[in-house]
């Protein structure tokens, strides 16, 4: 190698020093991403005002709940460091299990009856919000499936790297 070569592997440069880790960068740019847990209460926001604009509209979760929800879960997804991908990638079906029922109960008071009519009054909303759910469901795991192929280790080494340090001998040997 050539002394004007520099080794990947080598010191980092001046203006590297300040740069975020890989592991620590959101989906795009060279900013520090967001800790998991701000990247989830981010949805859990998002979803709650989805939820109770809709519920007090017309009693149903529909359009608003839908797209707040899909927004704040793909964007978690995107702005979450990449080491801490795998609680927003899950998390669609968690927020709407919590938050829509919660919802439910906050604005239009717990059920009264029987097990049925409840089940009804907490049931339905979730069942409307279930497309909702699946959608952003997919959408956050093939958006963290991107993520983990495309977000590599830049400096994990080569394939070349890795042949010619398995053919070269040992020094125990």
């Amino acid at each position: 190698m050539t002394a004007a070569t520099r080794d990947r592997r080598s010191e980092p440069e001046d203006d590297d020093l300040h740069s975020v880790r890989w592991n620590d960068r959101a989906l795009f740019g060279t900013f520090r991403g967001l800790p998991w847990w701000a990247a989830v209460a981010g949805t859990f926001v998002l979803a709650i005002v989805g939820t109770f604009l809709d519920l007090s509209a017309d009693s149903a979760v529909g359009w608003v709940f839908a797209v707040t929800f899909f927004v704040g879960a793909v964007g978690s997804v995107v702005f979450v460091e990449r080491r801490s991908m795998f609680g927003p990638v899950v998390e669609p079906p968690l927020v709407l299990a919590i938050v829509v029922p919660l919802v439910v109960v906050l604005t239009q008071g717990l059920p009264t009856g029987g097990l049925a009519s409840v089940g009804l009054k907490l049931g339905k909303p979730l069942i409307d919000g279930f497309p909702a759910m699946a959608v952003t469901t997919a959408c956050t795991v093939l958006l963290g499936l991107y993520r983990v192929i495309k977000q590599r280790d830049p400096n994990r080494p080569t394939a070349d790297e890795v042949r010619a340090a398995k053919r070269r001998p040992r020094d125990d040997d």
